[in-house]
């Protein structure tokens, strides 16, 4: 269903930070998540988006419809290098977000190939197809899961230990990025972004399936939620993703994108029921624990606060706010790709 409602309500909020005027920019998985929410950032600081999509599913276009005439979209996939040299030679961007891939961890042991070409080879047709483009800078963005088990407060520059193969693929390209700025002295940074959430975010994920579930009045069976993680609200993100494309200096370096303070999976869910005036009860221990469960997972967020000037905004009571408001409203409408799980 296609319907501007579905789309985030609040106006685009952040800390001021914007792309020069006259900017045009390239943004790949423009059409998920964080990447919907940069979009309308972008659109809202008044410079011209070029947004690539595979157009894989119909919660797509939902995200962008309110967009529509303001957005140029580009249908194409990243693993055909073709398509990546044809795109760039039309956009000619002066910066580029990459947030396009496959990322679901879970599914990535059956679906390895998928993760092979669009993570890695993907990411290198686009960074080839740049070469001598006069681009201004490359943010690539890779994931907190490329830390795996190791221990916690992760940093930029321990040694990982990625144990999936979304991980492991996602390592692969931003390993690549980091060998083309080194070695070639391509103007690329990258960002590793701990877990997002709010508005307009599937109901495959834990906060907006508890909260929908919960909104239901469903049953709520979860593993037992000793897990940490660290939640961060998605305009927080996107506030990281604008430094990272206009901090002068910082070509090269790789980024923790999070707040540093990590949850329990079990105290976040029952944070959320809370808030919601508890509509029903949690069953924790009724699903069992993934086999490559990550225990911890916390970043020391200490160079982006330093080098980008970054920090988050919001806490994670003010985002599940917003967040449970949002999907108060979106619950109305049964057939919701965000409400259909």
């Amino acid at each position: 269903m296609t319907n501007a409602r579905h789309t985030p309500p609040e106006a685009p909020g952040g800390d001021g930070t914007r792309l020069p005027e006259g900017a045009r920019i390239l943004l790949t998985g423009a059409t998920g998540f964080i990447g919907s929410h940069l979009t309308r950032r972008l659109v809202a600081d008044g410079v011209e988006v070029h947004a690539l999509t595979s157009a894989v599913s119909s919660v797509y276009a939902v995200r962008l419809v309110d967009l529509r005439g303001r957005i140029v979209i580009h249908e194409g996939s990243l693993a055909d290098r073709s398509a990546m040299e044809a795109l760039v030679d039309e956009v000619r961007p002066s910066h580029v977000f990459h947030l396009g891939a496959y990322t679901h961890v879970g599914k990535s042991w059956q679906r390895v190939d998928e993760c092979v070409q669009v993570n890695i080879q993907g990411t290198l047709n686009l960074l080839q197809a740049l070469e001598g483009s006069g681009y201004e800078r490359f943010v690539n963005t890779g994931t907190s899961e490329i830390y795996g088990d190791i221990p916690v407060p992760f940093q930029e520059d321990q040694p990982v230990h990625p144990v999936s193969p979304y991980a492991a693929s996602k390592h692969a390209a931003e390993s690549m990025c980091k060998v083309m700025a080194q070695g070639r002295g391509w103007p690329i940074v990258m960002l590793r972004p701990f877990n997002a959430f709010g508005p307009a975010q599937t109901a495959d994920r834990i906060i907006p399936e508890v909260i929908v579930r919960a909104l239901r009045g469903e049953e709520l069976k979860m593993t037992g939620g000793r897990q940490t993680r660290e939640f961060n609200y998605v305009e927080d993100l996107v506030d990281g993703f604008l430094r990272a494309a206009t901090v002068p200096g910082i070509e090269g370096r790789v980024f923790n994108l999070g707040c540093g303070e990590d949850v329990s999976i079990r105290a976040m869910t029952t944070l959320i029921l809370d808030l919601l005036g508890n509509p029903v009860e949690a069953h924790f221990g009724a699903l069992p624990e993934r086999p490559t469960e990550i225990w911890e997972m916390r970043c020391d967020s200490s160079r982006a606060r330093e080098e980008l000037g970054w920090k988050p905004q919001h806490s994670l009571a003010d985002g599940l706010e917003k967040t449970i408001a949002w999907y108060r409203t979106e619950i109305s409408d049964p057939n919701s790709p965000f409400v259909v799980g």
